[in-house]
């Protein structure tokens, strides 16, 4: 009994060598291991590194294009040499001569002081100087062919909207044609019918196609009607034509800028064929009798457009007849669309607006913008 606890302490002293030498084995293991952490995540984070370096110099280049973009529409249109316009009203028809084979237009776009309402002046760029463009109607099947003159002071092209072009007539620019520069002339001929739609007919749009948001916000847009093949659409008392807008200017100097949703590029005024309310012209009909209104969005912006005292059909949409689709009193517009609407009104003064409360200001200051009467007599 009495060599009982030296073999216990000898056991013991085993174990526990044992175990130092178990931990001085693993030791190697774990300082290797911690090496290869250490490279792996100095490897990452050079990788990481390398790929941040990549993004902001991606996301710095990215800004400064779009900076440089951005302070290009930024910038207000020159005024230089800017005259009064020939007229004070816009959206009137363009009368055509039959030549050659073809009823020909003279066009062309010019810098002119467009008067929007009371003395409110602003520099916009406008074809035969005038806001809207003057409308050009013409039947399917017609040979159409316009001479187009640039007397801007940059390039732009004209863009046949929804209309069935040949490509080479399309407008774009460095895509169809090369850019129009200023004083130079540019023939565009085709035959009228809508695109996708040959024996149709309804409301389409013409519209500079460089910069849009800028010479379209400028007045660079009008109206084209393609009237179908007799018969082949129903006929009304009374038709007009609508044409919505708006604009980025300063109000105190008249000049104006691309408009955007953007900070500082926001419009600040609004336009129905040219004009502000309270100097929106009205639109007279007879109470009972079947009216057609042609809308047209020529803005960057969208517009739900609301009529009081009656509901609407929508006859059609982008200058294509649809099947009725029920009756409504409001119609939202993007930016290029078009819908005609069909309706009678009682006898009254009704109105017809956009529903945003914004559009209906001038700079701010409101009743103003889109916002006009329908007077039923």
């Amino acid at each position: 009994m009495a060599g009982r606890p030296a073999e216990v302490k000898t056991t013991e002293t085993f174990v526990e060598n044992t175990r130092q030498e178990e931990k001085l084995d693993v030791l190697p293991w774990l300082a290797t291991a911690g090496v290869l952490l250490a490279v792996v995540a100095v490897a990452l984070a050079a990788v990481a590194l390398v790929r941040s370096g990549d993004e902001i110099t991606a996301a710095s280049t990215g800004m400064a294009s779009m900076s440089a973009g951005g302070m290009d529409h930024m910038t207000p249109l020159p005024i230089d040499g800017i005259a009064d316009p020939p007229s004070d009203r816009g959206n009137v028809p363009l009368n055509g001569v039959r030549r050659d084979g073809a009823l020909e237009f003279t066009l062309d776009a010019r810098p002119v002081w467009w008067r929007i309402f009371g003395r409110q002046r602003l520099a916009a760029w406008a074809y035969n100087g005038i806001v809207p463009g003057p409308v050009i109607r013409v039947r399917n099947g017609e040979r159409v062919r316009v001479r187009f003159t640039n007397r801007l002071p940059e390039a732009t092209t004209v863009h046949w909207h929804g209309v069935g072009v040949p490509n080479s007539q399309d407008g774009v620019p460095d895509v169809t044609q090369k850019p129009i520069q200023p004083g130079d002339t540019y023939t565009y001929e085709f035959t009228a019918r809508p695109a996708g739609n040959p024996r149709g007919g309804g409301t389409f749009l013409y519209h500079s196609h460089v910069d849009e948001d800028r010479q379209m916000s400028a007045g660079l847009a009008g109206v084209l009607i393609i009237d179908p093949p007799a018969g082949a659409a129903p006929e009304y008392d009374t038709e007009r034509t609508v044409v919505v807008s708006e604009w980025t200017a300063d109000a105190a100097s008249g000049r104006t800028r691309g408009v955007m949703e953007m900070e500082g590029m926001l419009p600040n005024f609004f336009t129905i064929n040219g004009k502000s309310f309270p100097d929106t012209e009205p639109i007279r009909v007879r109470a009972g009798e079947r009216v057609l209104l042609r809308l047209v969005n020529a803005g960057q912006f969208e517009h739900p457009l609301h009529l009081h005292g009656t509901s609407f059909e929508v006859v059609a949409r982008d200058g294509h007849a649809v099947r009725p689709e029920g009756r409504r009193d409001s119609i939202t517009l993007a930016s290029g669309e078009r819908a005609d609407i069909a309706f009678a009104l009682p006898r009254g003064k009704w109105a017809f607006h956009c529903h945003i409360g914004h559009h209906q200001t001038n700079d701010g200051e409101g009743p103003g913008g889109l916002f006009t009467i329908v007077e039923a007599s």
